[in-house]
Formats: C-alpha cells, sequence, structure tokens
C-alpha cells in the first residue's frame, strides 16, 4: 500500500479558497476517479498555514496513473485545474509517493 501526496503552497491569503475549491473538487472529480479516503492537511504548529498536502492511498503507482487518466475524462477537471492555478504559487506543487510501513508485529 502507499500513500501519494501532493504537496503546493497557496498564494498569501488565499488559503481558505483553495479549500473552498478542493471540496468541489473533491466531490466532482476525486469521487469519480475513485478516490473516497482522500486526505487533506494544511500547516499549523511549526509549518506555514500556506503549505496544503493532499493525500491519497493507493495500492500500486499503476492505479496513481490510472486515476490521473480517468480525471482528463471529467468535464470539472480542467475548470478546476484553473481555479487551482489562480490560487496556488507557481512552481511549488509536487507529487511524492509513500510506502505504508506495517508496524505491527509479525507472529514467529
Amino acid at each position: 500500500m502507499y500513500v501519494a501526496r501532493w504537496q503546493f503552497t497557496a498564494r498569501f491569503g488565499r488559503r481558505d479558497e483553495c479549500l473552498r475549491v478542493l471540496r468541489k473538487w473533491y466531490v466532482d472529480v476525486a469521487q469519480r476517479v475513485g478516490w473516497r479516503s482522500l486526505r487533506v492537511l494544511s500547516g499549523s504548529i511549526g509549518g506555514p498555514e500556506s503549505q496544503i498536502e493532499l493525500e491519497v492511498q493507493i495500492d500500486n503507482v499503476e492505479d496513481l496513473e490510472a486515476a490521473w487518466r480517468d480525471m482528463a475524462a471529467v468535464p470539472y477537471h480542467a475548470e478546476y485545474q484553473k481555479q487551482l492555478a489562480e490560487v496556488i504559487v507557481d512552481g511549488t506543487e509536487r507529487w511524492t509517493i509513500h510506502r505504508v510501513a506495517d508496524l505491527t508485529p509479525s507472529e514467529s
């Protein structure tokens, strides 16, 4: 299991607007491509409030690539991209993939 994390910085004073767009995007796009357990984090203590991270659990990298392809077919996605471009600092977006580590002791 993996977590795909999209990280970016919201423009100064536009964090709440960015989160509003992401809420709508979640309903209109993310759920249509099968992303049901999405988590969005924003900076608080020790991190800038403008830092936003969107996390989704995936079984493998191919699932992530398939979801990206499916997004292109959702008619609302292009409009949300335009709206997000207005509230995200250019050049700050990046995707990282993290393997979920199981800390449950194995029985031997």
